[in-house]
């Protein structure tokens, strides 16, 4: 293993997570597994991304990116072999929004509200105030509805696939797959009643078993305090850059992390901060659904 090995910091259960996990496999590569907890506090987490805590987190050596989103974009750019993105970005990405957007948030529900009592303390408790979209004192009337709309989402894949095809753009798999499948793939883990709402379309189980046969390539274990030890061993410097701003998804501004800014481009977003246990580490965001803001509040907000 060397610094070029990307390490994932993330918790099994993570149908986020997944999707890294995935395309690791699919690109048949080797990696480094960080485990995280599955609620806050994360304090080995936070040593490298400030105060962001989404799930997963990619570090390659000093370098951290942040979002499902750029996590692909940067392993495809880093190990093209094969291509993920063979269709292009827009139908590829476009595709990942309609199944974060749209399938995911009634499947959390579920998992959420099939599975409360064996969630770790707090979990809930936290889920409900990062998912401010959902209702959870109405999980119980509304999983009927959930299932429901499981059901039409998955409808969709298996009229996609209702020509032969053997995945969802064509005959090799793409990014489009792994944002489409991880949602089935929490229901086939984590919702109780997940199997009955995938049943009856062929077409579409054998799709998942084709994407789970990938597998999530080969992994190997290490601890968060050596995946911080490798950061400050890359030694970067904070010299470069002038303007100390704030980033954020747009959602969930309570998670901003403060740096110096190194670059904002129409796909991503570079900042850079030190940390007593991490030195200093390069934070890389996506453009798309995060915001820069002046840490200085006197100054006009940046955008």
């Amino acid at each position: 293993m060397n610094l070029a090995t990307p390490i994932l910091h993330h918790h099994d259960p993570s149908p986020f997570a997944e999707k890294a996990r995935l395309a690791f496999g699919i690109k048949r590569l080797a990696w480094r597994s960080v485990q995280i907890p599955m609620a806050m506090p994360k304090p080995d987490l936070l040593a490298l991304t400030g105060g962001y805590r989404g799930t997963p987190v990619l570090q390659v050596g000093a370098d951290i990116y942040c979002d499902s989103r750029l996590i692909i974009a940067e392993i495809e750019r880093r190990f093209p072999d094969p291509p993920l993105l063979r269709s292009g970005p827009l139908v590829n990405f476009g595709l990942q929004h309609w199944s974060d957007e749209a399938v995911f948030p009634p499947g959390a529900a579920l998992a959420m509200h099939e599975n409360a009592a064996a969630m770790p303390d707090g979990l809930l408790t936290e889920r409900a105030a990062y998912f401010t979209d959902l209702d959870f004192d109405s999980f119980a009337h509304d999983a009927d509805h959930f299932r429901a709309q499981l059901a039409a989402h998955a409808a969709l894949i298996e009229a996609q696939l209702g020509n032969g095809r053997a995945f969802l753009l064509g005959e090799e798999p793409e990014w489009a797959d792994i944002g489409a499948y991880f949602p089935l793939w929490m229901l086939g883990g984590h919702v109780a009643s997940g199997p009955s709402i995938l049943a009856g379309k062929p077409a579409l189980a054998r799709w998942c078993e084709r994407m789970a046969a990938f597998g999530t390539g080969e992994r190997s274990e290490m601890t968060a305090e050596e995946a911080i030890a490798e950061a400050r061993s890359v030694g970067l410097t904070d010299d470069t850059g002038s303007d100390t701003v704030r980033v954020f998804p747009v959602a969930h501004p309570e998670t901003a992390a403060e740096g110096t800014l190194i670059a904002a481009s129409d796909d991503e977003i570079i900042i850079r901060r030190r940390d007593n246990r991490a030195g200093v580490v390069a934070l890389h965001f996506p453009r798309i659904g995060y915001r820069i803001e002046s840490a200085d509040r006197s100054r006009p907000p940046r955008v």
